[in-house]
């Protein structure tokens, strides 16, 4: 069980980055926010942390995991430029891009709930100073 956060307390941003990481609410660490791998809860069962507050929020995450997915096919990219320099055989070059391919179908899956919550800690460090940001401060903006 995460360690609870004393009323009107914000967690530092290394704690709240972690958290996000760990598909964890980044606001006071509670888990299960996921209902299903591609479903994620509305706010927080814990504290009542709403994740979306805003229409497109979670398009920064759909950015980092593009970016993950990227940084990937790039590793991969260099493999291949390596293999080639040394003249590899075709055996090694077909390896290197099924790896590719593979790498390319299940980061994006595999990144996803940890994209929207990490998103989520990286929104909620950003806006740490608003009063919905700690626990007991209110769960939305209001705009």
């Amino acid at each position: 069980m995460p360690e609870p956060q004393a009323p009107g307390t914000v967690a530092s941003t290394p704690r709240m980055i972690a958290r996000g990481f760990h598909r964890r609410c980044p606001r006071c660490g509670g888990g299960k926010l996921f209902t299903r791998w591609f479903k994620m809860a509305d706010d927080c069962p814990r504290c009542g942390y709403v994740f979306a507050r805003e229409e497109g929020f979670f398009l920064g995450a759909f950015v980092m995991n593009f970016a993950v997915t990227i940084a990937g096919l790039a590793v991969l990219m260099g493999v291949l430029i390596a293999v080639l320099a040394n003249k590899g055989s075709s055996g090694t070059i077909s390896v290197v891009a099924v790896a590719a391919g593979c790498e390319a179908l299940l980061a994006p899956i595999l990144f996803y709930p940890v994209s929207k919550t990490l998103w989520a800690a990286v929104d909620l460090a950003m806006h740490r100073s608003e009063a919905w940001a700690s626990i007991g401060g209110g769960n939305a903006p209001s705009f």
